[in-house]
């Protein structure tokens, strides 16, 4: 696991953590294509210039339907595509396995368990907070290079897998990140089977129950995740590892909700009022794809194949440079210097609200190189103006002010494989 700053066609940055598919315990070949490795979104998307990236600090976008998330992502380039829920399971797999269950913003702005662990809330959010601007235990890993925010803030519409009148469906080997089509009537749907060969379903009845056969009555309802029934059905590891029925000894207490009646898709993790209900396996199988409001958001991935050297051209004749790397490589230094710019920036020009932030965050990631160099000389001037004002109000017997600032950047090893 690592984190890189990748560039897709728009030229602005995404901040993502690449896995190995050993790593996530996903397929190694998609569509017949070696996969080196698979980016997942560090944060929830926020949108640029109707653009979603992955970004810190930044408005979480959400009034986005199903569908509409998986076209923003996959328009961002080749290999880009809308995090799938084999890869939101194999990461809360991740984190179950190693003890490090995220928690969250689950109470309004705080963690429900821990008030202590707050996010940085805005105005408007009704609760929501900035893309990972909690602390290092709301990272499914609890370190800072883990990926952020998958315990409430905002639910996480997820590709790959649906539900038809109770019937579990998805697309198989993950190839909903290939660019499978995931459209209502799309043959590339398939059933999950029980061990005698007939379809999975949930049955809502008060209760959550797996059955063999269609149950009758259609109805909505949750339960904790831990309180699903397996009824009629034996073989249930494709299930748990899909995330959608609890492992033996897991005892979180995030919920599953699902409506059977028609065809529901499927968003994760909770929101700010879910308080335990939210979580890594917290499950929302009740909405239509054409359904989007102010509490579900949505997470771009991107898949790296093997041979690709930070160019797409291999794939798509024509394509745009994607320019990749590690935190320590210079060649992502451009992007990482460009956030901080603009943080600096908005703190100097006391402009550093969530709107202001982000307002200032888009301005300078749409700026062109020369725009970006006299930014940065200018901004070397304002701290330096700043400085001195401060040191004169603070520390007036003070002689004299140093005319030099000395920037470091220090190169950290961001390799953890």
């Amino acid at each position: 696991m690592r984190n890189e700053v990748i560039f897709d066609k728009s030229g602005i940055p995404d901040i993502m953590v690449a896995f190995t598919p050993d790593e996530l315990g996903l397929p190694a070949e998609l569509k017949g294509r070696k996969v080196e490795a698979y980016l997942i979104g560090k944060y929830p998307a926020t949108m640029i210039d109707g653009v979603p990236h992955s970004l810190p600090f930044q408005k979480p976008a959400v009034d986005v339907n199903h569908d509409e998330a998986i076209r923003l992502c996959e328009a961002k380039g080749p290999g880009w595509h809308l995090i799938t829920n084999d890869e939101w399971a194999a990461l809360a797999h991740q984190s179950r396995k190693n003890g490090t269950l995220p928690r969250g913003n689950t109470n309004s702005g705080k963690s429900h368990r821990h008030p202590e662990e707050t996010g940085t809330t805005y105005e408007g959010g009704y609760g929501k907070t900035l893309t990972g601007s909690g602390p290092v235990t709301w990272n499914h890993d609890h370190t800072a290079e883990g990926v952020a925010d998958m315990c409430g803030n905002v639910w996480e519409h997820v590709g790959g897998i649906r539900f038809v009148d109770g019937k579990v469906q998805v697309i198989p080997r993950n190839e909903a990140a290939a660019g499978a089509d995931q459209s209502k009537d799309s043959p590339e749907w398939v059933n999950l089977y029980t061990a005698d060969g007939d379809p999975i379903y949930y049955e809502v009845n008060g209760d959550i129950r797996l059955r063999a056969t269609e149950p009758e009555e259609k109805d909505y309802d949750g339960v904790r995740f831990t309180d699903l029934e397996a009824g009629e059905v034996d073989n249930l590891d494709e299930l748990i590892r899909l995330g959608l029925y609890p492992a033996d000894g897991y005892e979180g207490s995030d919920y599953f909700w699902l409506d059977t009646n028609g065809e529901r898709c499927v968003s994760r993790g909770g929101s700010w009022g879910n308080g335990a209900g939210a979580g890594v396996f917290c499950l929302l199988g009740g909405d239509a794809r054409s359904y989007s409001y102010t509490g579900i958001g949505f997470r771009p991935a991107f898949v790296r194949y093997s041979g690709d050297s930070g160019s797409l051209d291999n794939l798509d004749e024509g394509t745009p440079e994607i320019k990749t790397g590690t935190i320590d490589d210079a060649e992502t230094l451009p992007g990482l210097m460009r956030l901080i710019l603009a943080e600096q920036i908005a703190k100097l020009c006391q402009h550093d609200t969530a709107e202001g932030l982000h307002e200032i965050t888009a301005k300078v990631l749409e700026a062109d190189e020369t725009e970006f160099r006299e930014a940065g000389a200018l901004l070397g001037i304002m701290a330096q103006v700043s400085a001195a004002s401060a040191i004169y109000k603070e520390a007036v017997r003070q002689a004299k002010l140093a005319t030099t600032t000395t920037i470091t950047i220090r190169k950290e090893a961001a390799d953890h494989e």
